[in-house]
């Protein structure tokens, strides 16, 4: 495959979750045939919070070429708590397993720009499909999806989930029209 150079992307792992977790190196590597130069950010040790978060990813936006604009984020959990951020600057973002219960994340989803998407499971205390839909935005639901969007004890139906995931982690970096999507279930992709 050739390379065209799309622009650049930030990816925001989770606290317990690094950028080689295969949820996120999955979904890093559709970045890649994106044609995205990938930079994952590190959490400081200790209690970081949302402040936190937009500073540092505020800090790496400034020093992307072309400015935020040319910008995609990929953030799994904490790292969610980039959403207002996202929304005021028009970043595009794959928000995985984001943390709808933070009244500032919810208030902001409606207003992050087209070609993002939200992910999450029925089974994830900080997920809020209904919250999701209502966004306007592009949602997968994984059914009995955990907060690692994994099913608890059934490592068959938990690799069929991250197949998913990386689907339209990949349709919505490069959308095309693809027969093969209609066996997604859950929230429509829309």
């Amino acid at each position: 495959m050739t390379r065209v150079d799309a622009g650049h992307a930030l990816l925001l792992p989770g606290r317990g979750d690094g950028p080689h977790s295969p949820l996120l190196h999955f979904a890093r590597r559709c970045l890649v045939e994106a044609g995205r130069d990938v930079r994952a950010l590190q959490w400081p040790r200790g209690e970081v919070g949302a402040e936190d978060v937009v500073r540092l990813v505020a800090e790496a936006a400034e020093r992307v070429p072309g400015g935020p604009g040319q910008l995609v984020l990929l953030a799994k959990s904490l790292g969610t708590l980039a959403i207002p951020w996202a929304a005021e600057h028009g970043v595009r973002g794959i928000w995985l397993t984001p943390l709808l219960q933070v009244p500032a994340v919810r208030a902001a989803l409606s207003a992050l720009p087209p070609g993002s998407l939200l992910a999450g499971g029925t089974a994830d205390p900080t997920w809020d499909g209904d919250v999701a839909a209502a966004s306007g935005l592009p949602v997968l639901q994984i059914e009995g999806g955990d907060h690692g969007l994994e099913i608890p004890g059934d490592v068959q139906r938990s690799l069929a989930a991250l197949g998913r995931v990386v689907t339209a982690v990949s349709d919505t970096l490069m959308p095309t029209i693809r027969e093969d999507l209609t066996p997604l279930r859950g929230l429509p992709l829309r």
